[in-house]
């Protein structure tokens, strides 16, 4: 009796379309479908395992997983070199929190959240002008501080700006900016904001918001008006407006802003940007080197992430694109079809 409960309890029941009629199904053919359900699991597995095989024969399908997670790259944050008049430099995210110097009468601190802020000194009458400092960030840096004039710009990776430790003197507020940089200018009609950028180009603007990329690697540079006035050789924009010059050639185009500024509020978005480019602001943030093996460096790809997260995170949303693949390696990238 103990054994027939057992095999009725381990049987299951369906109901006949034709009759009516209850038929039990005996419990050795349910454990022939399980047996066969997990042999298909292993055949399709192993299938994977060899088209992947065959397809990237020089990466371990084993140990794919685990590399990519053991070799992962870490977010940039708040890095940047400060290089005074006289030669000397201070690496400000070693620095302590408070006054760092005084020079030309401003005092220069950096602030508990990570900031470098300019402040003229109060009837202090050594503001000629002329003495020049220098903030640049690393690959995988960033920085924003706070001009003399109360002027705020936000610094990307592998940028730098110089500029005067004072304007009071200053017929213009002249600085030179090599990479990315996202200004808040503050108002002063008499004393014109001019950016000269590495490329050679000047940006003239009035008490206003814009970014400007100007990498010495890429072969264009463009200014971004979010709201105000600027003037860029003979062109003036209008917000939302975005002027390219690529190797001679200019074209003002409609750009979307959390595009354009999502670097400076701590994302990745590309839309339909070709995948160089998209590599290149990787590369810089994360301080690494990209390898192409294969694949067409002008395909265009989309994807957002948080610049906050590891490397991977960033690449499995190009992932989603389909057609390509990347594996990471101590201080490289390496992009696969």
């Amino acid at each position: 009796m103990r054994t027939q409960q057992s095999e009725s309890g381990n049987e299951q029941q369906f109901k006949a379309e034709n009759d009516g009629e209850i038929v039990p199904i005996p419990f050795y053919k349910k454990r022939a479908f399980i047996y066969l359900s997990i042999a298909c699991a292993a055949l399709l597995v192993t299938g994977i395992a060899a088209m992947f095989h065959k397809n990237y024969p020089n990466v371990s399908f084993k140990n794919l997983a685990a590399e990519f997670v053991t070799h992962d790259i870490p977010p940039g944050g708040n890095r940047a070199t400060l290089m005074l008049a006289d030669g000397k430099s201070i690496i400000l995210n070693e620095a302590a929190d408070g006054e760092l110097i005084k020079e030309a009468g401003t005092v220069v601190r950096k602030t508990g959240n990570g900031q470098l802020v300019y402040e003229a000194v109060a009837g202090d009458n050594d503001c000629t002008g002329y003495t020049y400092n220098t903030i640049s960030t690393p690959k995988g840096g960033t920085y924003q501080i706070t001009l003399p004039d109360g002027t705020k710009v936000w610094l990307n990776a592998a940028s730098s700006l110089k500029f005067p430790t004072s304007f009071v003197s200053l017929s213009e507020r002249r600085i030179e900016l090599s990479g990315e940089a996202y200004f808040e200018v503050t108002k002063d009609a008499r004393h014109p904001f001019k950016v000269i950028t590495v490329k050679e180009e000047e940006v003239r603007v009035l008490g206003t918001h814009f970014n400007i990329s100007s990498y010495v690697d890429d072969p264009f540079m463009k200014t971004t008006l979010f709201k105000g006035i600027v003037k860029v050789s003979k062109a003036t924009l209008k917000p939302g407006q975005q002027f390219i010059i690529n190797q001679g050639l200019v074209n003002i185009v409609k750009v979307d802003p959390e595009e354009v500024l999502a670097w400076k509020n701590g994302l990745f978005i590309f839309e339909n940007e070709p995948l160089e480019h998209i590599m290149k602001k990787i590369s810089r943030w994360y301080d690494v080197d990209v390898v192409y093996e294969g694949v067409d460096k002008n395909k265009l790809f989309s994807g957002k992430a948080s610049r906050f997260e590891n490397a991977s995170m960033a690449l499995k949303q190009l992932e989603l694109n389909g057609g390509i693949h990347f594996k990471i390696e101590v201080g490289k990238i390496i992009v696969m079809r």
